[in-house]
């Protein structure tokens, strides 16, 4: 039997799945660059959220095919309730995260739903030909990298979230919470499936590259089908993502929006 005291997730934490609803599409049509009248951070966000739906469905079937592998009775108790928690909000997420894209393609976006195409068929060969186990590595890998732009959201970068109009602001909210809430469900399994570290760091690798591809590709296809794929904004791209100020970055802003050096 797997010791199961390996469990690192807080003993008092509470995973709480949330349901909500928004209309996408109706605020879209009242303001395209909904993101600070900015088409590149909001094509940003668009193009981040479309990974979610298919990502968040690979994510729940490597966490419910090492669970079984594992055998529920060799797991605690408190890990089982975990792992249906978070198999419960990630279903949510997906549903919305659908929702979003479906609003993108409705107003002119239509190569999204190719996209999403595209990454459900490499999760069926995954899930065919990649080991449970790899899968959920890549899995907390990828709930490393959600949680790690949760908390930059949270407690770093507020105005990447404040200066979206609603519903967005209440979505990336409502999301990046839950995602702080999950965040080591899938790596405690992981540990107590005896994954291997040197596992877990290469698919770490593999994900990183594979997630800023994906994420690149499906940006520059939104700015390009507005016409706005430009130099200016291919800066302002780089900013964005790599700058002083970019969402890779974890300087805390001031009141002002600069960046506050830390004292001492």
């Amino acid at each position: 039997m797997l010791g199961i005291s390996r469990v690192r997730t807080p003993a008092n934490l509470k995973i709480l799945v949330r349901k909500v609803r928004f209309d996408y599409l109706g605020a879209m049509g009242r303001q395209r660059y909904w993101h600070d009248n900015d088409p590149v951070k909001t094509h940003f966000f668009n193009a981040l959220q479309a990974l979610f739906p298919e990502g968040e469905r690979f994510f729940m079937d490597a966490a419910r095919d090492v669970r079984d592998e594992v055998g529920r009775d060799n797991l605690a108790p408190e890990l089982r309730e975990q792992i249906q928690q978070f198999i419960r909000q990630e279903a949510m997420h997906g549903r919305e995260h659908d929702s979003w894209t479906q609003a993108l393609v409705a107003l002119g976006y239509p190569a999204m739903q190719a996209f999403d195409a595209g990454l459900k068929r490499d999760n069926k060969w995954a899930r065919r030909n990649i080991a449970a186990t790899t899968r959920l590595a890549m899995t907390a890998a990828s709930e490393h990298f959600t949680a790690s732009m949760a908390h930059l959201f949270i407690y770093h970068r507020p105005d990447l979230v404040e200066q979206a109009a609603e519903p967005f602001r209440q979505l990336l909210v409502y999301h990046a919470l839950e995602e702080v809430e999950h965040k080591a469900v899938c790596f405690d399994l992981y540990q107590q499936a005896d994954g291997s570290y040197w596992k877990r760091t290469a698919t770490m690798a593999f994900v990183t590259v594979d997630l800023l591809l994906r994420l690149h590709n499906r940006m520059r296809y939104l700015l390009q089908q507005d016409g706005l794929w430009n130099a200016e904004n291919r800066r302002a791209t780089r900013q964005l993502l790599w700058g002083k100020q970019g969402v890779s970055a974890s300087r805390k802003l001031d009141a002002s929006g600069r960046v506050k050096v830390p004292v001492g």
